[in-house]
């Protein structure tokens, strides 16, 4: 009978080859894990450097870009890396690994801090600005400055007379709720009505009004509010019995400041039983709820729905537009709506996907950008929108 004899040389390649594997898939979760890691925590600022040899004396130019090369993609492998290998055997056994690593992340913006000749190389270190945009849902901004205009009451004729007077209530809580809001720096001017038509007609400056007794504006990056609520009744009949409800709908109009267009309309509808009409009279009196419980469900729902419009005020982005004058691009916001130092922008990239501004002065309403990458002409982000991703 014949006998098998094993080959060592064969079982040790195939132990080699899983551990080559093995190896392969970990680099692969670690790379996966890194790239993760980067996408959640938004974009990072990364400094690298790339270096190259100069291969002749005309050749240093060349050499620069692929310096320049170089660093951009070590800064983007910074943010993760995806990995795809895999091995081979040879015809005489010996195991060939293939790797090929891809940047999981990318470059939104840069900026050349440094570039220097050393001996025969050609070194360039840049600052880069590595993932993604942060979500720009909510930026917390800090504050909100509105002016809160006269209200508009209207009660139905389908509504119980007596409760006008609830909808006054209603509605002085409403502005007393906005004033009280941490995140809002209110201006109650509800005794002007919002008139756009009329301010952009007249001329403060010769104006009689605006001269005597002034006229309430909304200047630019600041909003203005008109609260409005409706009542309005309905019956319903069915099997001898009748119930009267009456609706209540509330309304935050949310317009911004200088051009008053409308931003956000913000709605509440709450829905109160009024009384009950059946054959048992006495019943009806018993069960009917009394004017200060009806009251009392008017005003629950008012506190939750303020602070809803506070929280969807306040993670409203921040955008304006780049004014170009004297070498300095400029914009009409600054500390009065929350622009400090240091607060970053962006704009729409011509060479890289964004364009990165970070405000390098600010005052009450005006800030300087300046540009990450500070050799692009800062004359041709003229007018360019900027949307801010942090703010101080």
């Amino acid at each position: 009978m014949a006998q098998f004899t094993p080959n060592h040389q064969t079982s040790s390649t195939r132990s080699t080859l899983v551990l080559r594997v093995l190896y392969t898939v970990l680099a692969m979760m670690f790379a996966l894990l890194g790239g993760l890691q980067a996408m959640a925590s938004g974009f990072e600022f990364v400094q690298t450097t790339g270096r190259a040899v100069i291969m002749h004396q005309d050749a240093e130019q060349e050499a620069r870009m692929m310096a320049l090369e170089d660093a951009l993609y070590t800064a983007a492998l910074q943010g993760g890396a995806e990995i795809n290998g895999f091995s081979i055997i040879t015809t005489d056994t010996a195991i060939d690994d293939h790797f090929v690593v891809r940047p999981a992340s990318r470059i939104l913006d840069y900026r050349i801090v440094n570039e220097v000749v050393e001996e025969e190389h050609y070194a360039v270190t840049i600052e880069a600005a590595v993932g993604d945009l942060p979500d720009a849902q909510c930026q917390a901004r800090g504050h909100s400055n509105v002016t809160v205009y006269a209200p508009t009451i209207r009660v139905a004729a389908t509504a119980p007379a007596w409760t006008r007077q609830f909808a006054d209530m209603a509605m002085r809580d409403v502005v007393m709720m906005l004033d009280e809001q941490p995140s809002l720096n209110v201006q109650v001017a509800t005794g002007t009505k919002l008139d756009p038509a009329a301010l952009a007609r007249s001329n403060d400056a010769f104006d009689y009004t605006a001269l005597t007794s002034g006229r309430v504006r909304v200047g630019r990056g600041d909003y203005a509010i008109i609260p409005q609520i409706n009542l309005f009744g309905e019956v319903t009949r069915g099997f001898g019995v009748s119930n009267q409800r009456m609706t209540m709908q509330l309304n935050l109009r949310l317009l911004a400041g200088e051009g008053y267009e409308t931003l956000l309309e913000h709605q509440l509808t709450k829905v109160i039983e009024i009384k009950q009409s059946s054959l048992i009279r006495s019943l009806d009196v018993v069960s009917r709820p009394k004017r200060h419980a009806i009251l009392a469900e008017m005003r629950a729902p008012i506190a939750g729905y303020i602070s809803e419009f506070a929280t969807k005020l306040l993670c409203r982005p921040v955008r304006s537009t780049l004014n170009y004058a004297d070498g300095t691009l400029t914009i009409p916001l600054g500390t009065h709506h929350g622009v400090g130092v240091n607060s970053l922008a962006v704009a729409s990239g011509t060479d890289t996907p964004w364009q990165i501004l970070r405000v390098s002065a600010a005052g009450p309403m005006t800030a300087t950008l300046t540009p990450l990458n500070n050799q692009r002409q800062t004359a041709g982000l003229a007018g360019q929108a900027i949307e801010f991703m942090e703010l101080n």
